[in-house]
């Protein structure tokens, strides 16, 4: 008689057989080569295919993890990520409010900024359900405390664009909300980010605030 299972790994095999007093066959005749057999006491040929434990490494990614966060009087918007598809870049969002409020949202005037100053303007500005429509404005009424998805797509982006210097989002009666130096992530999940080019300058020491350049003349000497 002869049954198939489904084991751990062909180590755990070799462990119980010995275990139990059982035979190993390395290459059984009535197996396949994927299998690894054993026969019990009772003369009986016992195979399975070796089952791999799965790696710790599988487990997917948090893709909610807030990346920036900005505020604007009552509202909190919380960047998510900026992703590539070919040529349109998506970037997600969460939109909340601490009370209850209308606010307007306007596509014409929300846009992104690549490292070479070309501007682009979104081709899709959703905000939970409400989407755009064609005078490119959505008006809704945000309830407390309650996180709205907001997803804006950029299309017409080229490919060598690895991040966005600006990501600008037009609020109605609240001014614009500014993200910056934001990685694009590719679609095997890789980015790359670039420092940015004008980092702060320091002002300088307040010990030499006080000293006078000095004035070297020939035989006078330095003053």
């Amino acid at each position: 008689m002869k049954s198939f299972f489904s084991f751990p790994s062909s180590k755990f095999n070799v462990l119980m057989a010995l275990s139990f007093g059982v035979s190993v066959f390395s290459t059984p005749v009535s197996a396949s080569t994927e299998e690894v057999c054993v026969r019990a006491s009772s003369g009986d040929v016992v195979c399975g295919t070796p089952v791999a434990k799965p790696s710790s490494s599988s487990k997917k990614p948090d893709t909610d993890e807030t990346t920036q966060t900005e505020v604007s009087g009552s509202l909190t918007l919380e960047l998510k990520s900026c992703a590539r598809k070919q040529n349109t870049v998506s970037c997600t969002l969460s939109i909340s409010s601490s009370q209850d409020k209308g606010l307007g949202f306007w596509l014409r005037y929300t846009k992104m900024v690549d490292r070479e100053g070309t501007e682009y303007h979104p081709n899709k500005f959703q905000v939970g359900k409400s989407i755009a429509g064609e005078n490119g404005r959505i008006q809704m009424d945000l309830v407390k405390n309650i996180k709205y998805k907001t997803i804006i797509v950029f299309e017409e982006v080229p490919i060598s664009t690895p991040q966005l210097s600006l990501l600008e989002i037009s609020l109605e009666s609240d001014g614009g909300v500014k993200f910056r130096n934001i990685p694009i992530i590719n679609p095997d999940g890789s980015f790359t980010l670039i420092p940015d080019d004008n980092p702060p300058v320091r002002p300088p020491s307040s010990n030499n605030s006080g000293s006078k350049p000095k004035v070297c003349l020939p035989v006078v000497g330095c003053l």
